[in-house]
């Protein structure tokens, strides 16, 4: 089954054009009686709650190696609990633009051959791959000294925007990454309901990325059911 290709990544223009400038509209609220580290825990606590979701990834400076020699520069998709997901990739094949489907579920993946369209079984599992379910509610428990800089609405939503520095190791959110490396980071957390709308990433997570990299995730359509299968 083909995901929304054009259409979502046509509207997530303009979320990706809000977030280059910090986000979305600016809210007039005091946050400074705000506790930043029960806020990220209770997010952690509502995250671990969601069973699905819809993501948009983009990356900024750069790209992120994924299977089979490709360079990934966006992809959206679903997920379903941990092990679940699929989604649309825009990549780069050395000078040639691809475009590829994936499936993952658990103990098996495929992925669509960029030349002739067909599914093609693939070693693929989110912990390695990507994995917005466990990383997004274990980079909540693992950020410290954040604060919260602003509020402003991502996707109609009111959210307070965090600022963090982490160290790389801990970011596992996307794959496996490299050690002794700080990343700068942003989360938007929801304010009547703490889920995690929005994280933003700045630099070279994986050994060869560089340092300007940004990685731009976005959560929507949280706990919707989506029918993640196999490819027929």
């Amino acid at each position: 089954m083909r995901l929304r290709a054009l259409a979502v990544i046509a509207a997530s223009v303009t979320v990706i054009a809000l977030a280059s400038c910090g986000g979305g509209d600016s809210l007039d609220i005091d946050t400074s009686g705000v506790d930043v580290e029960a806020l990220l825990t209770t997010a952690a606590d509502r995250m671990d709650a969601v069973e699905s979701f819809r993501f948009d990834l983009e990356h900024d400076n750069g790209t992120a190696s994924i299977v089979r020699g490709l360079e990934m520069v966006r992809a959206e998709g679903d997920v379903e609990g941990a092990d679940r997901m699929r989604l649309l990739v825009e990549a780069k094949a050395g000078p040639l633009n691809a475009e590829l489907e994936m499936i993952v579920l658990p103990g098996e993946g495929w992925i669509t051959n960029p030349l002739t369209g067909r599914w093609e079984k693939e070693t693929i599992d989110v912990a390695s791959f990507f994995d917005p379910a466990e990383g997004v509610t274990g980079l909540m428990r693992s950020l410290d000294g954040g604060e919260i800089t602003k509020a402003r609405t991502i996707n109609g939503f009111d959210t307070y925007q965090v600022e963090a520095s982490i160290a790389s190791e801990l970011l596992t959110l996307f794959g496996d990454a490299r050690e002794g490396e700080t990343i700068r980071l942003k989360a938007w957390i929801g304010i009547d309901d703490p889920l995690v709308h929005r994280v933003e990433a700045v630099g070279g997570i994986v050994s060869g990325e560089p340092d300007n990299l940004v990685r731009r995730l976005t959560l929507t359509d949280f706990d919707q059911t989506f029918d993640i299968q196999a490819p027929r």
